[in-house]
């Protein structure tokens, strides 16, 4: 069930509402506000990429594991994204399911190969000693190999459960909405 529930409260939906201007006259009539938030949706998906390509970029250059900060920080957007709509009373579960498929899987599949190639420029670094593209940045010492491994198990079985947390989330979703069906024919 998706519905708004903004009651008066101060929640976090209508605090970001404030912030991004949602209910400022600048959004405009309908047609206007759709372009800006179907703009917004374009530069948010486009951020959490650019984001995670900055993170392989300087693990590339040899900066390492604090790489991993901006890697990370790609996880903010997206964060914000579910924390609005549970704010806002929206079943982000339900919502995840309507994704069409080929987009969401296609989603996943950069996202999996930009965390793959992040994971194998911060290895190479971290078992031999020197980046894939040296500009100076520095050099870790050749021989700590644990941290690389430990990298790279970590990115693979941390991968492996997002995809099953990610395809649960859509099945439990569509599972909810054919129930809402069933129950609105009743």
């Amino acid at each position: 069930m998706t519905s708004n529930n903004s009651g008066g409260r101060r929640s976090f939906a209508s605090i970001a509402d404030t912030l991004a201007g949602i209910k400022d006259p600048s959004m405009g009539d309908e047609r206007e506000r759709d372009i800006i938030l179907r703009a917004g949706t374009a530069a948010m998906t486009a951020s959490i990429f650019t984001i995670q390509l900055l993170g392989v970029f300087l693990a590339l250059i040899g900066v390492g594991l604090w790489s991993g900060v901006v890697v990370v920080a790609a996880v903010i957007p997206s964060g914000v994204y579910s924390w609005y709509c549970r704010s806002s009373g929206l079943d982000t579960h339900q919502s995840y399911s309507k994704i069409a498929p080929r987009r969401r899987n296609g989603a996943m599949a950069l996202g999996f190969v930009l965390a793959l190639a992040w994971i194998g420029a911060v290895a190479f670094h971290m078992s031999t000693g020197s980046p894939i593209m040296d500009v100076g940045m520095g050099s870790v010492k050749v021989g700590e190999t644990s941290t690389a491994s430990g990298l790279v198990v970590g990115g693979i079985v941390g991968g492996t459960i997002g995809a099953i947390v990610l395809t649960r989330s859509s099945r439990v979703g569509a599972k909810r909405r054919a129930a809402d069906v069933e129950d609105d024919e009743d």
